[in-house]
């Protein structure tokens, strides 16, 4: 049961507006918010599992260790409750944590994370739109193991929905309280620990279109025991499977987009019949790379055809979002001993699947394998062997061909495409108690462990290479021409056509195992802690929070032999093994100043500390300071400002240099001429190579071939030191006794982010190097010798980007009684952020880039709001949910354009996208008594199927590969439906 607090008026008021309901209300409050949606907690009001409430009402709140009479946080807290989560249909808490103007793009979702190399369906949270790494995820104010490897991201697939009771989101650095991670601030979820009785759960979604269904099911019970109750225990059980959404589903992303349009104009000329060109390796230093003119595909029927043919519609097999299904246990027990020690343990497990689905692998004869078909090759058709042989004889040597190179989708070869599957649990115990009536303690352990494994088919290209030279023997018999390569099984593969490479060459050309990496992290956490009345001053106790923490991780990233030789289809990988200690001492006080006197109701100190002490990086000192002042009951104000710091994370200090083909490269010196004018035609003129081209009325021009074959490394660096962030929020929380119902809270924040980790753009590093010739930026940027063009482009972290940001969060609430029946209420909440700057800079002399309303450089909206009305009367209930985007600018991927000029029309129409808003709606219906209680509801998500805005993949940056829109932001699957069925005995 919910404890019923009994406090002064004024203070229940304000609390229970502010905690989301988590608190139950006092029957003569009627105009009291109760339970409601995503509300402001700036007086909470329910202990954290972790914490026994006190006899003296106190509980802790998040952002804070010390346990607070007044109920009062110098800091904002918004809050999530469960029957927020309930009210939504939420399955993942990620969907509903997104809709917060708090929360920003998610590094990982299921609608962005299709074409990762692993990490495949991922759910993580952003706050402040400073990055994953810098928001701290907690389970009951204590660690999670983290999701991804090599980082502190926590994966919320891990955690129940069903069994968490509320989630509370405290935003701006809080490091001083709960270390490194927490530069944008925390996000603790907090389950559920007491319950009696069984609830299960059931819901089935689909959306108007009768695709991407997904299915609940959920179990949840607990009981008390020992004398006068002094033990409980809960559990959860909880399934799902969301099947995901193909791109062709949608009218949006049916079909290949590119400057051109969708449709056969953008198909990719990796075509599935493939696209072969003649070669003449005679004359490739003057005949534009080597090839002759002609070009040649088939037909469906695998006639020849000139030219390069049908090509292929990519989209045609990608998906918008991937397919998850998760299998959950959590639970949580304790036992009160006595008065001084209480024993706690609580546990999670989850094992979750999933899935990309990606085209088949574009193979490039020249870039891929390094070989192409030879001209006596016998699955050469008989008509192009005709025109070698005319060619070779007609006595021009520039004329001849000696070889055949090839792109071709290789779908009927291998399938690239990941599947994921992942175990995750965490454990978590210890005891608690008082020592005195004014002094508590908790000791405390988590131990964490994350199995991520992730596997694709590949080729091995020295297999492949010999499946390519093939001969017919004295039989007539086509095989490979290396002996040995014959008695290790090699069959010969034919690419020349649709469908046309055999299921023994395909077996022969995959690698012997699979491409994989084994991911494994652990994290072990051992905490102490000490809270309670120091003295007495005359106007209150001062309150203080001492305490120690180590904590231990260690993350192994372990990929297949053949990726970390480079002989597959992907970048040549190195394994990543990385492991850190740290030691902290941390404390924090608050002070009482004056209460109850003329013109000040309240005042207060607060201050923080803590200092901790690295393996890797050394000591880092982090400290946050602040107050709050009430004149008079109903008006607080309060301000905080916080120095915090974030550890380099083990891929950040440890991997080692993987290689890879970065998209979008563009070097400023393509289309040069002796006559091009500016600044970096003349730097690209100073570059041997590339003025001998442009001599004589040359161009400097490259292929898309020159493009997609640069190639670069990204690696970490043990040098690397904290990220410092500087956090000032100031606010003000208005709960007037005449407006019963109602509060209003309104914060300013302006957050500070310097020394941060990242790496010099590729693009930066090739633009300043002609620009300024400098070691740091031209070290990065190889180019060949006797062409010109660039070969790679590398890159490497370091400590040297900045990004600040600020604006104004106003969150209002308003719940009373209508009338309308005996029992009816309604209850309104309003969430809104309004940004007022939002820039980055990824190196000092890199251009101050500014993300409010674009999607290229940060996609921070304006003015971002979430408001929700619930209504309910009897066993009835309706709740609508409205979130609102502000219009948004979508810069074109061309780095040496400000504007859109230069693109068609009509794509450049949709660089300005529309705001926009998505309705979601909810109606309930319940049977029986509570203790048993069987509850029906129905729901839509986009209630009014508001589509995505369109933006042309290699267009537009905020493009997801194979969804035609910035799917992690806008909602690129459209009206869904979902029916459950609650049962409570």
């Amino acid at each position: 049961m919910t404890k019923e607090w009994r406090l002064p008026r004024t203070l229940l008021l304000t609390a229970t507006i502010l905690a989301a309901g988590a608190l139950a209300v006092p029957a003569s409050a009627q105009d009291v918010p109760a339970a409601a949606p995503a509300a402001t907690q700036d007086q909470a009001t329910v202990a954290p599992a972790a914490e026994a409430p006190a006899t003296d009402d106190t509980i802790v709140v998040t952002g804070s260790r010390i346990r607070r009479p007044d109920l009062e946080s110098a800091s904002p807290v918004a809050v999530v409750d469960s029957q927020q989560i309930q009210s939504q249909g939420i399955v993942n808490t990620q969907d509903l944590l997104q809709k917060l103007p708090q929360v920003g793009i998610p590094g990982l979702s299921r609608t962005n994370s299709n074409f990762a190399t692993s990490g495949n369906g991922i759910a993580t949270i952003n706050l402040r739109n400073l990055g994953d790494s810098r928001t701290l995820v907690l389970v009951n104010g204590r660690r999670f193991v983290p999701g991804v490897a090599g980082t502190s991201v926590v994966d919320v697939n891990n955690i129940p929905a069903d069994f968490v009771e509320r989630i509370e989101v405290v935003t701006g650095g809080a490091s001083a309280i709960y270390g490194s991670d927490a530069i944008a601030g925390v996000v603790n979820y907090v389950t559920k620990t007491d319950m009696q009785g069984i609830i299960a759960r059931a819901q089935y979604g689909l959306t108007s279109r009768g695709d991407n269904p997904n299915y609940t099911a959920s179990i949840t019970g607990g009981t008390k025991f020992g004398e006068d109750d002094r033990g409980s225990i809960i559990v959860n059980g909880t399934y799902s499977k969301d099947l995901g959404l193909l791109s062709r589903k949608r009218g949006i992303s049916a079909e290949d987009c590119s400057a051109a349009g969708c449709g056969p104009q953008s198909y990719s000329s990796y075509s599935a019949q493939g696209r072969f060109q003649f070669r003449n390796g005679a004359n490739e230093s003057t005949n534009a790379g080597g090839y002759a003119s002609n070009l040649f595909s088939f037909n469906p029927d695998n006639s020849v055809v000139a030219g390069g043919g049908t090509g292929f519609n990519r989209n045609s097999v990608r998906r918008i979002s991937t397919p998850v299904e998760r299998y959950l246990a959590a639970g949580a027990a304790q036992y009160k001993f006595s008065d001084s020690v209480t024993a706690f343990l609580e546990g999670t497990y989850a094992k979750t699947k999933s899935s990309s689905q990606l085209e088949a692998l574009a193979l490039d004869s020249q870039l891929d394998t390094g070989v192409g078909y030879g001209i006596d090759n016998p699955y050469i058709p008989a008509s192009i062997r005709q025109q070698i042989t005319a060619r070779n004889s007609d006595g021009i040597a520039s004329n001849d061909v000696t070889s055949i190179d090839f792109r071709r989708r290789q779908n009927e070869v291998f399938s690239r495409s990941n599947t994921n599957d992942r175990d995750t649990f965490r454990i978590a115990g210890g005891f608690r108690g008082d020592i005195s009536p004014k002094w508590r303690y908790e000791v405390s352990g988590v131990y964490g462990q994350l199995k991520d494994s992730t596997s694709s088919q590949d080729i091995d290209i020295t297999k492949y290479a010999n499946a390519l030279d093939a001969v017919t023997d004295a039989t007539g018999t086509i095989v490979c021409r290396d002996a040995t390569a014959r008695a290790a099984g090699c069959a010969p593969i034919n690419l020349f056509g649709y469908n046309t490479a055999s299921a023994a060459a395909s077996n022969y050309v995959q690698s012997d195992v699979p491409r994989s990496v084994e991911i494994k992290n652990t994290q072990f956490v051992a905490n102490a802690s000490l809270n309670g009345s120091l003295l007495t001053l005359p106007y209150g106790d001062v309150q203080v929070a001492l305490g120690a923490e180590y904590r231990r991780e260690k993350s192994s990233e372990n990929w297949d032999a053949l990726t970390n030789a480079g002989l597959n289809s992907g970048n040549q990988t190195p394994d990543t093994v990385g492991k850190f200690n740290v030691k902290e001492l941390f404390g924090e006080i608050d002070i009482p100043i004056l209460k109850n006197v003329p013109f000040v109701n309240s005042l207060s100190l607060q201050g923080a500390a803590r200092y901790s002490d690295y393996s890797t990086i050394g000591t880092v000192f982090s400290w946050n300071a602040g107050g709050e002042y009430s004149p008079v009951q109903g008006l607080r104000f309060r301000g905080n400002y916080a120095i915090a710091n974030r550890a380099p994370n083990i891929n950040e200090l440890f991997s080692s240099a993987s290689e890879t083909f970065p998209p979008g490269i563009q070097d400023p010196c393509d289309g040069v001429t002796a006559a091009s004018a500016g600044t970096y035609a003349n730097a690209c003129r100073q570059i041997p190579a590339i003025a001998a081209a442009v001599r004589n009325g040359g161009t400097f021009q490259y292929t898309l071939a020159d493009i997609q074959s640069i190639n670069g490394f990204d690696g970490g660096n043990r040098n690397l030191q904290e990220e410092k962030g500087k956090t000032l929020t100031l606010g003000a929380v208005i709960a007037p006794d005449q407006v019963r119902g109602f509060s209003l809270t309104v914060d300013y924040f302006d957050i500070k982010l310097s020394n941060a980790i990242g790496i010099i753009p590729r693009s930066t590093s090739i633009q300043q190097c002609l620009l300024t010739s400098e070691p740091q930026f031209c070290n990065n940027v190889i180019r060949y010798d006797n062409t010109g063009y660039i070969k790679t482009v590398n890159a490497q972290n370091i400590n040297i980007s900045d990004t600040k940001t600020r604006g104004i969060d106003v969150n209002a609430r308003y719940g009373r009684a209508l009338g309308l029946t005996t029992d009816d209420r309604l209850d309104v909440s309003v969430l809104y952020t309004h940004t007022l700057r939002y820039q980055t800079q990824s190196d000092p002399a890199a251009p101050v880039n500014s993300g409010v309303g674009n999607l290229e450089y940060g996609a921070a909206f304006r003015d971002k709001v979430n408001a929700t009305a619930s209504y309910r009367t009897g066993p009835f209930s309706v709740n609508w949910t409205t979130t609102y985007l502000s219009p948004m600018l979508d810069t074109p991927r061309d780095e040496f354009a400000e504007t859109s000029e230069g693109l068609s029309p009509e794509i450049a129409a949709h660089n300005e996208i529309a705001s926009r808003f998505y309705h979601d709606v909810q109606v309930r219906a319940r049977v029986g008594e509570e203790s048993k209680q069987m509850e029906m509801f129905f729901g839509v998500t986009n209630l009014f199927d508001r589509k995505p805005p369109k933006l042309e993949d290699n267009v537009f940056y905020g493009s997801i590969t194979g969804t035609t829109t910035a799917a992690d932001v806008y909602d690129p699957i459209g009206r869904r439906f979902y029916v459950g069925a609650q049962l409570r005995f």
